[in-house]
Protein backbone atom coordinates (compact mmCIF):
# COMPACT_ATOMS: atom_id res chain seq x y z
CA UNK A 1 0.00 0.00 0.00
CA UNK A 2 2.89 2.16 0.98
CA UNK A 3 4.76 1.35 -2.57
CA UNK A 4 1.11 2.34 -4.34
CA UNK A 5 0.73 5.49 -2.57
CA UNK A 6 4.75 6.72 -2.99
CA UNK A 7 4.29 5.74 -7.16
CA UNK A 8 0.80 8.09 -6.84
CA UNK A 9 2.33 10.85 -5.41
CA UNK A 10 5.97 10.57 -7.85
CA UNK A 11 3.39 10.49 -10.61
CA UNK A 12 1.10 13.25 -9.32
CA UNK A 13 4.74 15.69 -8.83
CA UNK A 14 6.08 14.58 -11.95
CA UNK A 15 2.73 15.62 -13.97
CA UNK A 16 2.61 19.22 -12.72
CA UNK A 17 3.70 21.27 -14.86
CA UNK A 18 6.92 22.94 -15.27
CA UNK A 19 8.11 25.54 -12.03
CA UNK A 20 4.50 24.42 -10.11
CA UNK A 21 6.39 22.47 -8.25
CA UNK A 22 8.24 25.57 -5.95
CA UNK A 23 7.40 29.05 -5.18
CA UNK A 24 10.21 30.30 -7.65
CA UNK A 25 8.04 28.55 -10.53
CA UNK A 26 5.58 31.55 -10.22
CA UNK A 27 9.08 33.89 -11.57
CA UNK A 28 9.58 31.90 -14.94
CA UNK A 29 6.85 34.59 -15.88
CA UNK A 30 9.80 36.66 -16.32
CA UNK A 31 12.64 34.93 -18.21
CA UNK A 32 13.37 36.06 -21.11
CA UNK A 33 14.57 39.86 -22.47
CA UNK A 34 12.08 42.77 -22.18
CA UNK A 35 12.27 45.72 -23.48
CA UNK A 36 10.93 48.54 -20.85
CA UNK A 37 10.52 52.45 -21.01
CA UNK A 38 11.03 53.94 -17.43
CA UNK A 39 11.37 57.51 -15.77
CA UNK A 40 9.53 59.50 -13.44
CA UNK A 41 5.71 60.26 -14.08
CA UNK A 42 5.96 63.63 -16.04
CA UNK A 43 9.05 63.10 -17.87
CA UNK A 44 9.92 61.60 -20.98
CA UNK A 45 10.42 57.91 -20.35
CA UNK A 46 13.67 56.71 -21.75
CA UNK A 47 14.24 53.20 -23.03
CA UNK A 48 16.05 50.25 -21.25
CA UNK A 49 16.64 46.53 -21.43
CA UNK A 50 16.09 43.87 -18.69
CA UNK A 51 17.26 40.28 -18.89
CA UNK A 52 16.08 37.30 -16.70
CA UNK A 53 16.70 33.81 -16.52
CA UNK A 54 15.82 31.26 -13.93
CA UNK A 55 18.23 28.54 -12.57
CA UNK A 56 18.34 26.27 -9.39
CA UNK A 57 15.46 28.61 -8.06
CA UNK A 58 17.56 31.99 -8.44
CA UNK A 59 16.11 34.32 -10.59
CA UNK A 60 19.03 37.18 -12.32
CA UNK A 61 18.02 39.98 -13.92
CA UNK A 62 20.46 42.17 -15.58
CA UNK A 63 18.83 45.96 -16.49
CA UNK A 64 20.45 47.99 -18.93
CA UNK A 65 19.65 51.76 -19.79
CA UNK A 66 22.29 53.49 -22.22
CA UNK A 67 22.99 56.85 -22.47
CA UNK A 68 20.42 58.67 -23.15
CA UNK A 69 18.77 62.46 -23.08
CA UNK A 70 20.48 63.88 -20.06
CA UNK A 71 22.46 60.51 -18.67
CA UNK A 72 25.73 61.12 -20.42
CA UNK A 73 26.82 57.60 -18.99
CA UNK A 74 24.79 53.88 -19.03
CA UNK A 75 23.11 53.04 -15.86
CA UNK A 76 23.66 48.92 -15.28
CA UNK A 77 21.98 46.53 -12.34
CA UNK A 78 21.75 43.31 -11.20
CA UNK A 79 19.68 41.32 -9.06
CA UNK A 80 18.74 37.99 -7.68
CA UNK A 81 15.64 36.74 -6.68
CA UNK A 82 15.24 34.04 -4.29
CA UNK A 83 12.39 32.38 -1.73
CA UNK A 84 13.05 31.77 1.67
CA UNK A 85 10.77 28.98 2.60
CA UNK A 86 11.58 29.34 6.38
CA UNK A 87 10.12 33.14 6.37
CA UNK A 88 7.54 32.17 3.71
CA UNK A 89 8.29 35.32 1.60
CA UNK A 90 10.69 36.10 -1.81
CA UNK A 91 14.07 38.21 -1.51
CA UNK A 92 15.31 40.12 -3.86
CA UNK A 93 18.75 41.54 -3.92
CA UNK A 94 19.91 44.71 -6.50
CA UNK A 95 23.12 46.48 -7.53
CA UNK A 96 23.38 48.76 -9.77
CA UNK A 97 26.93 50.72 -11.21
CA UNK A 98 25.98 53.86 -9.23
CA UNK A 99 26.68 52.10 -5.99
CA UNK A 100 22.76 52.01 -5.54
CA UNK A 101 21.95 48.95 -3.79
CA UNK A 102 18.86 47.39 -1.64
CA UNK A 103 17.49 44.10 -0.46
CA UNK A 104 13.61 43.53 -0.61
CA UNK A 105 11.14 40.93 0.49
CA UNK A 106 7.48 40.15 -0.99
CA UNK A 107 4.90 37.72 0.10
CA UNK A 108 2.79 36.16 -1.92
CA UNK A 109 1.34 37.65 -4.73
CA UNK A 110 -1.89 38.80 -4.97
CA UNK A 111 -3.73 37.96 -8.08
CA UNK A 112 -1.38 39.65 -10.54
CA UNK A 113 0.12 41.85 -8.49
CA UNK A 114 3.89 41.64 -6.71
CA UNK A 115 3.79 44.23 -3.72
CA UNK A 116 7.87 44.47 -2.80
CA UNK A 117 9.29 46.41 0.52
CA UNK A 118 12.94 47.37 1.25
CA UNK A 119 14.54 46.08 4.46
CA UNK A 120 17.57 47.59 3.70
CA UNK A 121 19.05 50.00 0.93
CA UNK A 122 22.15 52.26 0.15
CA UNK A 123 20.34 55.77 0.69
CA UNK A 124 18.33 54.06 4.43
CA UNK A 125 15.47 55.59 3.29
CA UNK A 126 12.86 52.61 2.47
CA UNK A 127 10.98 52.28 -0.54
CA UNK A 128 8.69 49.81 -1.86
CA UNK A 129 7.81 48.58 -5.62
CA UNK A 130 4.10 47.36 -6.92
CA UNK A 131 4.15 45.60 -10.06
CA UNK A 132 1.70 44.36 -12.31
CA UNK A 133 1.64 41.66 -14.48
CA UNK A 134 -1.03 42.86 -17.48
CA UNK A 135 -1.23 40.41 -19.79
CA UNK A 136 1.43 37.60 -20.62
CA UNK A 137 3.79 40.22 -23.06
CA UNK A 138 3.76 42.67 -20.52
CA UNK A 139 4.10 44.20 -16.86
CA UNK A 140 4.00 47.68 -15.04
CA UNK A 141 5.90 48.51 -12.05
CA UNK A 142 5.88 51.82 -9.63
CA UNK A 143 7.97 52.81 -7.37
CA UNK A 144 7.50 54.91 -4.53
CA UNK A 145 9.60 56.91 -1.93
CA UNK A 146 8.46 55.38 1.10
CA UNK A 147 7.45 52.29 2.43
CA UNK A 148 4.14 54.54 3.33
CA UNK A 149 3.86 56.60 -0.02
CA UNK A 150 0.94 57.07 -2.26
CA UNK A 151 2.39 58.67 -4.57
CA UNK A 152 4.93 57.02 -7.38
CA UNK A 153 8.56 58.63 -8.03
CA UNK A 154 9.51 56.10 -10.97
CA UNK A 155 7.46 54.02 -13.00
CA UNK A 156 8.06 51.70 -15.95
CA UNK A 157 6.42 49.25 -18.52
CA UNK A 158 8.19 46.58 -20.03
CA UNK A 159 6.98 44.36 -22.84
CA UNK A 160 8.50 40.97 -23.42
CA UNK A 161 11.11 41.18 -26.61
Amino acid sequence: MKKVLGFAVLAIALSAPAGAQTPMGAMEYYVGSWSCMVGAPGQTPQKATAVYALENNVMTETVHVPPQGKMTSAYHAVAATTYDAKAHHYVETWLGNQADWSVSVMGAMAGKTEHWADTQNSTGKLQHTIVTRTSQTQFDFENYPTLASMKANFKGTCTRA
